[in-house]
């Protein structure tokens, strides 16, 4: 069996330099020459006709990272339009809407996203300290509105999701209008910003095609990519938490706890796994004569989506107190158990059988610890 190598981010913008001359990668609206672009796109066309995981998941990735793209432009829209107190509902629907479809593609963490730390851009988490929180509201106590310029060149705790979610959801805006110059000018410039990584992405993704496809690492790099992802919501964004790993619950923990969206987000990331992965994964279970454990991934993921989408309710609300006698959080505390074990069956299975029989081994990772 074989170890897939980690690609890392020095290695990746140096991969990227050599795959595409045109490529700079000097910050978020990172983008290829023309010429360049075209030539790149007519080889990857060329790749991609052959029937292999690679050409699969550089297909269906690239369509997560245009969703991406899409919802993000129009939640900066939106934003644009008007963010008054009346139009918090709608910002709070497209926000969530592009956060779903980031969370989609997070299982991929090579390539592009690793350029400039373009996914911590997205979203800064785990946040045990409040940087985000801290950071915005020092934002709101300036004397002068907030530009675009100014996200692009700030910290990752300002420029991401849980950064529109303080101003959306948090405390800190309970006694202000969201209309109000500062807060509208801060969110409509993060807005800005995520379209402008996730437009970059989009068009670096392309631009990655030939070295993608003519990598075999790369296999094993997506395939890495996915266990790591189900390692982390299991452990980190449901286990930790819920109190599965060893400590007392606390739901500040979760991812979103603000906005009461962890699980909806956690339930975007099965469904991306289900349309972005599965396909290049049961292409090449079926080439090395697996096609029975592709199979069973893909009745496993539909079996895990349908839970996520069951549960209606946030970690946060779930293990609330309810001394009132409410006798709704047992429920959910026990609907979310049972995500929870769904999920770990899901990486045992990626895990212990799967990537075994394609002759992988798990790697070291950053959530391994010291």
């Amino acid at each position: 069996m074989t170890t897939s190598p980690r690609h890392s981010g020095s290695a990746l913008a140096a991969a990227l330099l050599l795959a595409t001359a045109g490529l700079t990668l000097g910050g978020p609206g990172t983008a290829l020459a023309q010429g360049s672009s075209d030539a790149n796109a007519e080889t990857a066309h060329d790749a991609e006709n052959e029937s292999t995981p690679r050409s699969v998941w550089h297909q269906d990735i690239g369509l997560g990272y245009r969703q991406l793209a899409s919802r993000t432009q129009a939640l900066a829209e939106r934003l644009k339009a008007s963010c008054g107190e009346a139009d918090r509902p709608a910002l709070r629907s497209e926000w969530l809407a592009a956060y779903q479809a980031w969370q989609a593609v997070r299982f991929v963490d090579f390539g592009p996203i690793e350029v400039d730390s373009r996914a911590w851009q997205l979203q800064f988490w785990p946040d045990a300290k409040n940087l985000v929180g801290t950071r915005v509201g020092a934002r709101l106590r300036q004397d002068a509105p907030v530009s675009a310029d100014d996200i692009a060149e700030a910290g990752v705790a300002e420029q991401g999701f849980p950064a529109l979610e303080v101003l959306l959801y948090d405390d800190v805006m309970a006694s202000r209008s969201l209309g109000d110059p500062l807060p509208c000018a801060l969110a409509g410039a993060i807005g800005r910003h995520l379209v402008a990584v996730s437009d970059a992405v989009v068009a670096d993704w392309q631009a990655f095609a030939p070295h993608y496809l003519a990598t075999d690492s790369y296999n094993e790099a997506t395939l890495h990519g996915a266990m790591q992802s189900l390692e982390i919501l299991e452990d980190k964004r449901l286990g930790e938490p819920l109190g599965l790993m060893g400590a007392a619950p606390n739901a500040y923990r979760a991812e979103a706890w603000r906005s009461g969206q962890s699980v909806a987000l956690a339930a975007a990331s099965v469904a991306g796994l289900q349309q972005y992965f599965e396909p290049g994964l049961a292409t090449w279970l079926d080439q090395a004569g697996h096609a029975e454990l592709g199979d069973a991934f893909a009745r496993q993921l539909e079996d895990t989506l349908d839970q996520a989408e069951a549960i209606d309710t946030g970690i946060v609300d779930a293990l609330a107190d309810h001394s009132d006698g409410d006798s709704s959080s047992p429920a959910a505390q026990q609907e979310l158990a049972t995500l929870y074990l769904e999920v770990a069956q899901l990486r045992a299975l990626l895990d212990d059988q799967i990537a075994p029989a394609l002759g992988v081994v798990k790697g070291f990772n950053s959530s391994d610890g010291d």
